[in-house]
């Protein structure tokens, strides 16, 4: 890289001073051919002069073109022969003057300068030798021809130090200044991998970040932002704005912390916004999180207190339960009872059976099982398991498989989702059986181009839960069938608590029935421990 930079580097000087040596040759050439009469330029051999000239601009020309038209690296002898013939061409048109006071040897400082932060340090310090040497050799030169007098020499080694400090001083300044923009381009590269590493960990946290004006334009938006408030990802033209109770927040000026229901889904979250700077008509930022992250913890110390409870009654709950049926049943096989006597039996054992489920449901919830999260393709995994899965009661039914979905992996506890989609499937299957004979049952997968999320949609041909009865569907107990015990989707609820998983009951497009599991992104779901 500091190879490639020195070249940038060697190419911008050489092309200003290419344009500087031929502006020079221009000028000098124009200066003798319309000049004063008494100019000093060209007065020992005019004719000379201007072939010089003429030649120098020539050479300046192709030089220009050259160094603007033509990209490459930059060879040291091709520098060094650029300079050499710089160095000679203004001394001979010096020499052609016939005078010291052209002032055209002074010119070469600009020469030298140019050398002094292109070459490498010995070279730079050759041209200077170069210039002094042809300085003193003009004054020689002069000697053999006409009477000059001592202080010329003494002029020409004064130009000579001249030249030898220019170099020195130009060299250290364009190292020093070559070492500062050096710096300047390693921090530019840090500064360029901490915004991207930076940026990559705002759009990984599960928390929401929103940076956006008091009008509500955002200007910065993470995944997880985008998924809690349903917002879709925009192009570069297209200006985003946040959702209009975002905005009145932001009206306010002030810092705040609130919980709010937003999204199609009326999330609950909780907002925490400040401002980025002290005035009132700075930007915002806000921090969304997902209060259900709060509840799943709250969850989770409620069925460890449940657990301990549930495991200390067991025994005392089942040990009599279980006699209570065997009795039953050992009753049920004498021979002396009535039809109506056996009708009690049969009443005893079903509902000592129905007990056993409840205490079997809640004793598997209670114990709270952790997660052991997998990432792998849920089109793949739903049809394994419709291939192997059978309702406990022998109805009627077929599955579909849709797959909608360009990229489906989840990453959740397949045994905990196989239970979640038992559970579901055992009641569609169920209801769909009694409405028309034959349940149909429909997975469909999709994916949210906002976030990435996968979608599994659980479709069934029922009557479908009633509106009054939505709210509750998902409460410990409640059931509209009058052998079932209320706990079947309670479980559900929970397991997808605990796999970030959103499920929620609503009606297709066709009203048909539907239970929708809402997946985490695969690489932003955190699992708790």
């Amino acid at each position: 890289m500091a190879i490639a930079q020195d070249h940038i580097q060697q190419r911008a000087i050489m092309r200003v001073y290419s344009a500087y040596r031929f502006l020079l040759a221009a000028a000098l050439f124009v200066a003798l051919m319309f000049g004063p009469a008494k100019s000093t330029l060209g007065t020992s051999a005019p004719q000379l002069f201007a072939a010089a000239a003429s030649g120098y601009a020539i050479f300046a020309l192709c030089l220009l073109l050259r160094h603007y038209l033509l990209k490459g690296s930059y060879s040291t002898t091709q520098l060094f022969f650029e300079f050499f013939v710089d160095i000679g061409a203004i001394m001979f048109m010096s020499y052609c003057s016939g005078s010291a006071d052209s002032g055209l040897p002074l010119l070469l400082i600009v020469s030298i300068s140019a050398a002094s932060m292109t070459l490498p340090s010995q070279l730079s310090l050759a041209i200077a030798a170069l210039a002094t040497i042809s300085g003193i050799s003009e004054v020689a030169a002069h000697t053999l021809y006409e009477r000059v007098g001592t202080q010329q020499f003494i002029v020409a080694g004064i130009t000579g130090m001249a030249y030898f400090s220019a170099a020195i001083a130009i060299r250290y300044l364009s190292a020093r200044i070559v070492k500062t923009q050096q710096l300047a381009e390693r921090r530019r590269t840090d500064i360029e991998k901490l915004s991207a590493i930076n940026q990559r960990i705002v759009q990984r946290m599960q928390t929401g970040i929103i940076v956006m004006s008091r009008t509500g334009h955002i200007k910065l938006i993470n995944d997880a932002a985008q998924e809690l408030l349903d917002i879709r990802p925009s192009n570069a033209e297209q200006e985003q704005y946040a959702p209009a109770i975002l905005i009145e927040m932001a009206k306010e000026a002030v810092n705040d912390s609130k919980i709010i229901s937003i999204g199609p889904r009326q999330l609950d979250v909780h907002v925490n916004m400040t401002n980025l700077e002290a005035h009132d008509h700075s930007d915002c930022l806000l921090y969304l999180e997902n209060i259900s992250k709060i509840t799943q913890r709250a969850q989770n110390l409620k069925l460890a207190s449940l657990g301990r409870f549930t495991a200390s009654i067991a025994h005392e709950i089942r040990n009599p339960l279980s006699a209570i049926s065997h009795a039953a049943q050992l009753l049920a096989e004498s021979p002396h009872l009535d039809s109506s006597d056996a009708r009690f039996t049969e009443i005893i054992q079903n509902h000592a059976q129905r007990m056993n489920d409840i205490i079997k449901n809640i004793l598997e919830l209670s114990r709270g099982r952790p997660p052991q999260p997998e990432r792998f393709t849920l089109n793949s995994w739903l049809e394994a398991f419709a291939a192997d899965w059978r309702p406990t009661e022998r109805h009627d039914y077929k599955i579909e498989i849709e797959n909608n979905s360009k990229m489906d992996v989840v990453n959740v506890d397949r045994s905990q989702l196989s239970q979640i989609i038992s559970n579901i499937a055992e009641n569609a299957v169920r209801h769909g059986a009694a409405k028309h004979g034959r349940a149909e049952l429909r997975f469909r997968c999709s994916t949210l181009t906002r976030s990435g999320a996968v979608i599994l949609d659980i479709i069934d041909n029922g009557d479908g839960v009633k509106a009054e009865d939505m709210d509750k569907i998902f409460e410990p107990f409640f059931t509209t069938q009058a052998q079932g015990n209320g706990l079947g989707l309670y479980l559900c609820r929970e397991l997808c608590l605990a796999n970030q998983i959103h499920i929620y009951y609503q009606r297709t497009a066709l009203k048909e029935s539907c239970f929708r599991l809402q997946f985490s992104h695969p690489d932003r779901s955190a699992l708790p421990d």
